[in-house]
């Protein structure tokens, strides 16, 4: 027995690993939707040059990975950001020394300590944002600490020491990205745009970038250019006859990435640039496959948003227990469009079988922080409380776990259940030419409850 078990788990951890993928050695931090994954092969892609710019560095992936470039700068609009490179540049031995000497296991006592501090010193700024970096939940610097990290020592020093001479010459800037690009922008001059991706992530920016001024600034380029990009927002839209090159590239979601994220298993980016990217950097391979792409959305379709109030105090002895109606049948929600009961039956049954994840504001999952309880479709008509509920209507029940999540469910902040996706609108049927009503329902949705 001892022998079958030993075999048994064995295999699982073989299993485990294929699944894995290959490990990825950070840089000196990991950043949301970082690109070190990518990395080796967005630098095959890169055209001879002798300037180099990534006006959206984040974890700098790109930059460090390639050889060094006669000119190079870096921007981020994250003032933190850009002020950890330049604390990193002039970090002295004297300074590294006590550096170590500071945390650097995960332990939320410090961690919170830190969120709160406003330290002056260099080394102990420099520490603050490294460690609240790491120890996060999403690596988002937030006030919810990641559990994952806790116990844990960050590797986070040996990475200055690896990484921090290829910064030495690089010019470091904080602020708006097209500054940055117009100072170095010429014929000699290769940029990676790695730009917030809207609709995925609101706490890194997305909801604030303008892509019809990107979209602008890109055609204006003299230089050279690669950049990924979400499938999502209104750039894809505009890149559709562009001229420029534009690839679909999908990449396994590691069991890391999916871990309480629910989900696809594969990673959906445009990979874009204003020259033909070299065929052999193109090639696919069992971790990388690349082919053409056009916008997915037919003229006929548009994204949706419909948001109902969340229902508080429903369990007395549960205070954190938070039920919501999601979608109702047969009601015009906010934007004018009415949902039959065979269309939310199907998003609901969609929402569990390929999403069951939670997104704050539909952008960052917040899986770790919520606990779906409940989600089901009401059997007939019924009151909770003075709320009437329709047959038909698709209610979810979650508990809040994160003290920062349910503060700002107390607060009023976070109101309601909201879910998002793409759907085809369709007129609505005079009586004369109305059809029969239809087991198959006119909404492609991409559910998920925010």
């Amino acid at each position: 027995m001892g022998d079958a078990l030993t075999k048994a788990l064995a295999r699982a951890r073989h299993v485990l690993e294929s699944l894995q993928g290959e490990p990825v050695e950070k840089t000196i931090w990991g950043s949301p939707a970082g690109k070190k994954r990518l990395a080796k092969r967005l630098v095959a892609m890169l055209p001879a040059h002798k300037t180099y710019v990534e006006p959206f560095a984040g974890s700098a992936a790109v930059l460090f990975e390639k050889a060094p470039s006669d000119v190079e700068a870096i921007n981020d609009a994250d003032p933190e950001i850009a002020d950890a490179y330049r604390l990193i540049q002039k970090l002295t031995p004297a300074g590294l020394a006590k550096l170590k000497k500071l945390p650097w296991v995960g332990d939320e006592k410090t961690f919170k300590s830190l969120f709160d501090s406003k330290p002056k010193g260099d080394v102990e700024r420099l520490h603050r944002f490294l460690y609240l970096t790491h120890f996060s939940y999403g690596k988002l610097r937030g006030r919810s600490v990641s559990p994952n990290g806790m116990g844990v020592e960050a590797k986070t020093l040996a990475r200055i020491e690896q990484h921090a001479p290829r910064l030495k010459r690089v010019k470091v800037y904080g602020g708006d990205y097209e500054k940055v690009v117009r100072k170095y922008d010429g014929k000699d001059t290769v940029l990676f745009l790695d730009p917030p991706y809207p609709g995925y992530n609101v706490d890194v920016g997305e909801g604030d970038f303008d892509e019809e001024r990107f979209y602008g600034v890109l055609k204006s380029l003299k230089g050279r250019w690669l950049m990924t990009y979400g499938i999502r927002g209104k750039l894809p839209g505009m890149l559709k006859g562009s001229g420029f090159v534009v690839k679909r590239i999908r990449t396994p979601r590691t069991i890391a990435a999916m871990r309480g994220v629910g989900g696809s298993s594969v990673l959906t980016q445009l990979l874009v640039s204003n020259y033909q990217p070299a065929a052999k950097a193109l090639e696919g391979g069992p971790d990388f496959t690349v082919d053409d792409w056009q916008p997915e959305e037919s003229p006929d379709t548009a994204s949706f948003i419909a948001t109902k109030p969340l229902l508080k105090g429903v369990e007395p002895d549960d205070e954190r227990y938070v039920l919501g109606v999601v979608l109702e049948p047969e009601t015009v929600d906010a934007q004018g469009d009415i949902y039959s009961a065979a269309e939310i039956r199907q998003a609901a049954h969609r929402f569990m079988e390929e999403f069951g994840g939670l997104g704050l504001m539909h952008q960052m999952r917040v899986n770790g922080h919520v606990k779906v309880l409940e989600s089901y479709l009401a059997p007939v008509d019924f009151n909770l409380g003075e709320v009437p509920v329709r047959k038909g209507t698709w209610l979810l029940a979650v508990r809040v776990l994160s003290d920062e999540l349910w503060g700002r469910v107390k607060d009023g902040q976070l109101t309601g259940f909201s879910i998002g996706g793409t759907a085809r609108r369709l007129p609505e049927a005079s009586p004369a030419t109305e059809t029969p009503p239809s087991d198959t329902p006119a909404a492609d949705s991409h559910p998920e409850a925010a």
